[in-house]
């Protein structure tokens, strides 16, 4: 995860020549020369409210996405074989009938993307909203039109600027959401199905007093185990049938890393020593207000995220 713009480090608007730089030796100290797994860069400030408004004129998602678009490309210059993408893009918004009745398009972005990462986080206690969540993947897996891997955020707690964040999502529910995501399907035209490459747990030591930290190592732990399980019950169920989750590639390359490591301060980190240097903002962003808006962070530099 590459946190507070991605290449835009600074999360201004605008990709200079010094983000430029400060992401480039965030991956050279991060990724290994041959990864080419899923790399995710979470751009949200200053854009978000605006992508993910119920209206907005074609010519205005265009100047926004253009951002988005040379920061994709830097990406792809540094760690050419990396799969990368933007956290909650395309959003729940971007693949309604509403939006895309508008003439509006994410197509411009998707296709300079290594892989996409849409969410499908809990924003509605009480409300059941997995046919939609499941509608919203399906969406997105027929924009990725099988060039592209599909893989899905997934959060054990509820997300929403007014919801509590201690609060966790019971299994039950947890398991249906992202059961939603596995359900997903796109069917083309030589009738093959197209479903996502994999679930993304995310979660936040930050939301929970140091205390409780053991406690929620083992709730993580549980929660990798619900969906080994429901992973291994659809690998069984589908048996026979060919399903694509992304293009084919026989390339030698390292696609996991040894152990998570966390990059939420290494880009402000002018050494990249690891060494914690102090406490970031925990401010809580007043303007996300759509059902599909990430969980806010509150994040410490050097923290630990599950990912």
């Amino acid at each position: 995860m590459a946190y507070h713009g991605g290449v835009d480090t600074n999360a201004s608007g605008e990709i200079t020549d010094r983000n430029i730089e400060k992401f480039t030796q965030w991956v050279h100290t991060y990724l290994p020369p041959d990864y080419c797994g899923p790399v995710v860069m979470d751009y949200e400030q200053p854009w978000w409210k605006e992508l993910l408004a119920k209206e907005i004129s074609p010519e205005r998602l265009q100047e926004i996405l253009s951002v988005y678009i040379e920061g994709v490309q830097v990406a792809r210059n540094v760690q050419p074989a990396a799969q990368w993408g933007y956290w909650g893009l395309p959003a729940l918004r971007n693949t309604s009938e509403r939006w895309l009745n508008q003439g509006l398009s994410m197509e411009p972005l998707i296709a300079q993307c290594g892989a996409l990462y849409p969410d499908v986080y809990n924003c509605t206690p009480g409300k059941d909203r997995t046919a939609n969540a499941q509608q919203h993947i399906s969406t997105v897996l027929e924009q990725a039109a099988g060039k592209i891997p599909v893989y899905v955020f997934a959060s054990i707690r509820y997300c929403g600027p007014e919801v509590d964040h201690s609060v966790f999502v019971p299994d039950e529910i947890f398991l249906k959401q992202v059961n939603a995501a596995l359900r997903a399907v796109w069917v083309d035209e030589s009738g093959t199905q197209h479903r996502v490459k994999g679930i993304i747990l995310w979660d936040a030591f930050g939301f929970s007093p140091e205390a409780q930290w053991e406690e929620l190592d083992q709730k993580h732990k549980r929660s990798f185990e619900l969906l080994q399980a429901l992973s291994k019950a659809w690998g069984t169920s589908m048996t026979g049938k060919t399903v694509v989750t992304g293009p084919s590639t026989s390339a030698v390359c390292k696609y996991g890393l040894p152990e998570p490591t966390n990059s939420s301060g290494a880009i402000y980190d002018e050494s990249l020593s690891g060494q914690n240097k102090g406490v970031q903002s925990n401010k809580i962003r007043d303007e996300a207000t759509e059902e599909n808006d990430r969980i806010p962070t509150g994040r410490i530099r050097g923290d630990r995220a599950i990912e």
